[in-house]
């Protein structure tokens, strides 16, 4: 897997050009929630590398990125992605995040306008006072994951992370994800630094500096990022279009990909 030349290195993938690029279809980014490594972006990745590159990363801390000690604000994130897209010459792009990195983004686009075309934001929110309070539970227990037991995970986190029409059609799929999961937890030292950040996360007072369309992607059965806090973003971007996933969770990547892609795709390709 490759990383960043500078650092702390930043390991990522990115996906070779398809045949017959066309130079209207910009790298397209996915940007992972808090604790997220680039696996939960598999799906995305190989549906989105069909027309386009595709990128994603691991937050420093995370799988195979460096970690460095002390604490961290949504801005620093923010540089590290800065520092990836420079380094792979990317001047603009299209960008997707979920939750955390929703917020990782709205700082890149709020700072660095022309280097984001089109933005989805999925299951986020602008912090501060726009923001509301979720399952306050499952957030406390992802953020001690490294001693959760995977009975902690299926009956804490993924009530949390997964709408409940999701968790029973699947509930095999997820019991094995838990499983998963306490194999192989976020570590402690990088959830710290990312929940830190996380908390004192607040756009909303430039919210009116993120000017590129965007699109805010929400399920209406979000028990982490409530559906009000997507309805605070429809209100103060400037340009935001907001579709709701009805009876999905937090995990709309993962509980319904085909359509997650597919409102993503229709939303970059609009002229």
């Amino acid at each position: 897997m490759p990383h960043t030349r500078s650092a702390p290195r930043l390991a990522y993938t990115l996906s070779n050009p398809p045949p017959g690029l066309s130079g209207e279809h910009l790298p397209v980014i996915f940007v992972n929630g808090l604790g997220g490594a680039q696996a939960a972006w598999l799906m995305a990745t190989k549906h989105f590398a069909r027309t386009r590159q595709a990128l994603c990363f691991d937050h420093r801390g995370i799988g195979g990125s460096d970690w460095v000690p002390g604490e961290m604000q949504i801005l620093d994130y923010a540089h590290d992605l800065l520092r990836l897209l420079d380094e792979l010459g990317m001047e603009q792009v299209d960008a997707v995040g979920l939750s955390f990195g929703g917020r990782v983004l709205q700082e890149l686009a709020a700072g660095w306008p022309g280097r984001v075309r089109r933005l989805v934001l999925g299951g986020t929110s602008a912090g501060g006072c726009g923001h509301t309070p979720g399952d306050t539970g499952a957030i406390r227990a992802m953020l001690n994951a490294e001693a959760l037991t995977e009975e902690e995970w299926n009956t804490v986190v993924i009530p949390g992370m997964f709408g409940r029409r999701f968790r029973e059609a699947e509930p095999d799929r997820l019991r094995n994800l838990a499983r998963w999961w306490v194999r192989h937890p976020p570590p402690a030292r990088a959830l710290q630094q990312q929940s830190g950040a996380y908390f004192s996360f607040d756009m909303t007072g430039r919210l009116d500096r993120i000017t590129c369309p965007a699109l805010i992607l929400h399920g209406t059965d979000d028990r982490l990022s409530p559906p009000a806090n997507a309805m605070y973003l429809l209100q103060n971007l400037p340009a935001a279009h907001l579709v709701w996933m009805e009876g999905v969770g937090h995990s709309p990547n993962m509980e319904v990909p085909e359509r997650f892609h597919a409102e993503i795709e229709a939303f970059l390709d609009m002229p």
